[in-house]
């Protein structure tokens, strides 16, 4: 009984695969569009967590602030180093220049509560609009901020 020959034969590389090529250009493609839909990805979520930090650290210096009961003086001199007094609104013309300038994604919700309280100032926070309403004692009563 002959032994059975478990060697493999010579790698010959003379030998001409005809899919090599093609497999080689589909590896490499499928390793790209990887690579770009992870940086895609990475790039949109870390957008994604900026914007929400960036959200609610502008809502909890408001809060804070709204706690207080601050004066249109404690407040406008309490921000003046991160957010100046940009504008006082005097009027609809005013507010309608102000909602077409920066406040537009809450054009509804600045109205309305601009119909509610009698004063209303704007404040540029770096990227973001503070919206500021006081009643006729001068006391803070609302907010809405928006990014510029």
């Amino acid at each position: 009984m002959a032994e059975p020959d478990f060697r493999l034969p010579a790698f010959d590389e003379n030998r001409h695969d005809p899919l090599k090529p093609n497999r080689r250009a589909l590896v490499l493609g499928f390793a790209a569009t990887v690579t770009v839909g992870g940086l895609g990805t990475a790039l949109y979520l870390g957008k994604v967590g900026y914007d929400v930090r960036r959200n609610k650290m502008h809502d909890s210096r408001l809060k804070n602030i709204l706690v207080q009961t601050p004066t249109v003086y404690q407040v406008t001199e309490g921000l003046k180093e991160k957010a100046p007094l940009a504008l006082v609104v005097e009027g609809r013309v005013d507010l309608e220049q102000a909602l077409s300038q920066w406040g537009a994604d809450k054009a509804g919700e600045i109205r309305d509560k601009a119909q509610t309280w009698p004063q209303l100032q704007v404040y540029a926070a770096g990227d973001m609009m503070y919206f500021i309403y006081f009643d006729e004692g001068n006391v803070m009563r609302d907010y809405v901020y928006v990014s510029s």
